[in-house]
């Protein structure tokens, strides 16, 4: 394994290269992922993350990094746990919260410390959240561990959290996927499984307002191309594209919760998760002036985010399974990262 460290503005970037030839670049700017490179199906090394050339626009964005302390949008920006309640940003259209607002981890600068394991190595960045941080309640200790194994192009991360009251929690990774090596094709003609039999139905703010079990343009249990139903009027409105819960079939790290692939590059990605639900994201609002890879400019559907992560507003409609943590149940989330060749 082959570890490199550069120091940044404000951040760390860590480089992780493993001997299978996948190099994973991390930051301790929201305990994220700067970059993925594995290689294609020639050999060839390729970047299969997009992300932000400009270092003010990264540093300012989602691209890669853990979001919390809430994935997703909270409606009314207002949750009671245990008899407390938390008033957050209202980010979303002025009403709602959206991955924890602008004091979100994305924006923390996380301690890390480098360890050698049996496998490989872990990369474990750290955080005291304190308590009225972005509105939320309760000082929560936070561990986002990148666990990256030596033999294979496979790595794990798993958030830890450890809370001095009652309070509530759902962090992901929001990085940008695209199968096809260096940003070269759109996610519309890539292979996706998701193993998800319902979907949430959104309102005009992108508020889940039921679970519906998946029609067609949203059902990939039988993997197909991205494009092949996103034109439709149901996955158009309100998000120009994907931009949904959907909720798993069965979650778990010994079964695949959802994968990507690119017939090009013979790249295929497959995720595993402790998590119930994957939000499926297509890159919608590109912009096309930013700059993303070497010379590539943003664009619609240039990428994919599959976020695993609890009900987005599940405080509200799922409280028996949303990320309520306490001090005897602390918060232990993992999601698994596999990558191989068709």
């Amino acid at each position: 394994m082959n570890i490199t460290k550069t120091q940044k503005d404000g951040y760390t970037l860590i480089g992780v290269e493993n001997d299978a030839g996948m190099l994973l670049r991390l930051t301790s700017l929201g305990a994220g992922i700067r970059e993925i490179i594995v290689p294609d199906k020639n050999g060839q090394r390729q970047t299969v993350t997009l992300c932000p050339v400009d270092e003010e626009v990264y540093k300012s964005g989602y691209h890669g990094k853990t979001i919390g302390r809430t994935s997703g949008r909270i409606n009314g920006a207002k949750f009671t746990v245990d008899g407390n309640t938390a008033v957050l940003e209202k980010n979303n259209f002025g009403e709602d919260n959206l991955h924890g607002g602008a004091a979100g981890l994305h924006a923390q600068s996380f301690e890390y410390d480098i360890k050698e394991t049996e496998n490989g190595v872990d990369v474990v960045f750290t955080y005291l959240s304190p308590h009225g941080e972005g509105g939320y309640f309760g000082e929560v200790k936070i561990a986002v561990i990148y666990r990256i194994y030596g033999g294979q192009n496979r790595f794990d991360i798993i958030f830890e959290g450890a809370p001095s009251q009652k309070t509530l929690l759902n962090l992901t990774n929001h990085v940008y996927l695209n199968m096809g090596g260096s940003l070269t094709e759109s996610v519309l003609s890539q292979t996706l499984y998701l193993n998800a039999s319902h979907v949430g139905r959104l309102n005009e703010r992108l508020i889940v307002e039921e679970l519906l079990p998946v029609s067609e343009e949203f059902d990939f249990r039988t993997p197909h191309k991205i494009g092949d139903h996103i034109a439709a009027d149901s996955v158009q409105q309100y998000t120009k594209g994907y931009d949904h819960p959907f909720f798993l079939k069965e979650s778990g790290l010994d079964k695949t919760a959802c994968a990507l692939q690119s017939d090009k590059s013979g790249i295929r990605l497959e995720i595993r998760t402790t998590y119930p639900c994957v939000v499926l994201y297509t890159d919608n609002y590109a912009d096309s002036s930013l700059e993303v890879y070497k010379g590539r400019y943003d664009e619609q559907y240039l990428a994919a985010c599959l976020e695993c992560q609890y009900h987005p507003d599940g405080v509200h409609q799922s409280p028996e399974s949303c990320g309520i943590v306490s001090p005897e149940k602390p918060y232990r989330e993992a999601i698994e990262y596999r990558f191989k060749l068709v």
